[in-house]
């Protein structure tokens, strides 16, 4: 998974369904996140470290989110990247290999962070969750998953007030995925037309969905 489709993993499908067991002020901060709102629109801008801090891949761009199973996420720099998910596929277009990919919502879920924030499971039986104080004026939680199989080794995330900004996976090769969010809207009325995709004219489209 590159980068920038690692992103398709944190905001899948955040679930009116998903209500862990309270323990702090910290989890007070998660359930409030997950239970406040039925739309999301954010600016974002995301960057890949490797396994000596040097940051290797930085992009940036909007997301939009509709609960449940629908999300747009649009990378518009430095490459122009989209990801759709419709309630039943997810699509991703990359305008510069001129290529469309399309998988089963299920199957692009997999066992990432989407079981966190998916109201697939409960948050509970899946990570052990530690809450990590105040740290540049955000108050943070660290998740750490049961399944030894799991990509990532933890998931950090930093609230501010109600609000989820920042975002930190370290995965199983010492890299670390960071996402800032920005100038968040909830519950604002979207355009259905943004979580339903039609490939342009002329594109590749391999669409393993077939194949099931």
């Amino acid at each position: 998974m590159t980068n920038r489709h690692l992103t398709l993993a944190l905001v899948l499908l955040i679930s009116p369904l998903f209500q862990p067991a309270l323990g702090g002020e910290g989890r007070a901060l998660l359930e409030q996140y997950l239970n406040e709102f039925n739309t999301l629109e954010a600016d974002f801008e995301q960057e890949l470290a490797d396994e000596a801090g040097a940051v290797r891949e930085r992009s940036q761009g909007i997301v939009y989110l509709r609960r449940p199973d629908k999300f747009r996420w649009e990378y518009q720099k430095p490459h122009e990247q989209l990801i759709v998910a419709d309630g039943e596929k997810v699509w991703i277009y990359d305008k510069d290999l001129e290529q469309v990919t399309a998988k089963p919502l299920k199957a692009a879920i997999g066992s990432t962070p989407a079981l966190l924030l998916g109201g697939r499971v409960n948050i509970d039986q899946e990570f052990k969750v530690s809450e990590d104080g105040k740290k540049d004026g955000l108050e943070w939680l660290t998740l750490k998953p049961k399944q030894t199989e799991n990509q990532y080794s933890d998931i950090r995330l930093g609230f501010e007030g109600s609000a989820l900004r920042k975002m930190e996976l370290h995965d199983n090769f010492d890299q670390t995925t960071r996402i800032r969010f920005a100038d968040e809207k909830r519950n604002k009325p979207l355009d259905p037309a943004l979580f339903q995709f039609k490939p342009p004219p002329g594109v590749d489209i391999l669409d393993a969905s077939k194949d099931l």
